[in-house]
């Protein structure tokens, strides 16, 4: 009689410590388990992945910005073209303005024989019609000079300058002021602004004591 209860008890002892590994079982089928946490190192990927996407799905910024730099380029092109149309302006008329600067050089010498030729008879003390012709083509070529824009530089009893001026020499004077122009030897000529040959001058210089 006694022993029936005591084998009651102990079966639903058994029975009570079995089921909780059955629910535990059961719990685990039902959450399984989860993914294991990234690595740093797979965290900055995502992160630079994630930027790109953003970026790339921001087309109105990168539109924007090339637009910038479009018309950045085409100021910088059109600032580059006028200079250029400036340039080739000046060039064009600086070409302009002394196209003939050559061949009036070369000219000078032809009037430089004429002056000889003058200079020649004088000193003879002729006067007959070839000195009157001598005389005329020397008044025609200085006249073709001034139409071309070359005028005489005036040197005789002038400081001397060595911008227009070419020294061949020094001459001791006492009622001169040093360096004055006491003798010209080769006429020189500007033409428009620009020097076209330098005038060869004798100079002043303080006699020795």
């Amino acid at each position: 009689m006694t022993e029936g209860p005591e084998k009651v008890v102990k079966l639903r002892i058994a029975g009570d410590a079995r089921k909780p590994e059955e629910d535990k079982e059961k719990d685990l089928q039902a959450h399984p388990p989860s993914e294991p946490l990234p690595m740093e190192s797979e965290i900055g990927q995502v992160t630079e992945k994630t930027a790109e996407e953003i970026s790339k799905e921001d087309p109105l910024e990168a539109a924007k910005r090339e637009a910038a730099e479009n018309r950045d380029r085409w100021v910088r092109a059109v600032a580059d073209l006028e200079n250029y149309k400036k340039r080739t302006a000046q060039e064009k008329s600086r070409l302009l303005k002394y196209k003939n600067e050559d061949l009036l050089r070369d000219l000078l010498t032809v009037g430089d024989n004429i002056q000889r030729a003058l200079s020649f008879c004088d000193q003879g003390g002729r006067s007959d019609a070839l000195v009157d012709g001598i005389c005329m083509i020397a008044d025609m070529f200085r006249d073709l000079l001034v139409k071309y824009g070359v005028t005489e530089i005036d040197a005789q009893g002038q400081l001397f300058d060595p911008n227009v001026h070419e020294a061949m020499g020094q001459v001791p004077r006492a009622d001169l002021q040093p360096n004055t122009v006491v003798e010209v030897m080769e006429r020189g000529y500007m033409y428009q602004d620009r020097l076209l040959r330098a005038a060869k001058v004798l100079v002043s210089s303080a006699p020795k004591a």
